[in-house]
């Protein structure tokens, strides 16, 4: 009788072809806040974009980098973010 085998490694990531990350760094109501804020994220080499929501405490804009396909991209940019002192928040799309 044969040896079992080993179970077959699992994905680090999702399966689905789809899988984006975005790593989020705030949400702003001031415009000289989030101009900052974009600036020294830029800074540091990352490219940002910008998500405009409504909320009950009014309009918010979101500033964000990436999207990154694989989860371990964006904790590097988690990390490069957190060392430079910045929020940041790794957010599955």
């Amino acid at each position: 009788m044969a040896a079992p085998r080993p179970p077959a490694a699992r994905p680090a990531e999702p399966a689905t072809a789809d899988a984006r990350f975005v790593v989020q760094v705030g949400a702003y109501s001031d415009a000289a806040m989030l101009r900052e804020t974009r600036q020294k994220v830029e800074k540091l080499g990352l490219k940002t974009y910008t998500q405009v929501i409504e909320g009950d405490a009014g309009r918010r804009t979101r500033v964000r980098v990436g999207p990154y396909g694989t989860r371990a991209e964006a904790q590097a940019a988690v990390a490069r973010l957190k060392a430079a002192g910045l929020p940041a928040n790794l957010l599955a799309l």
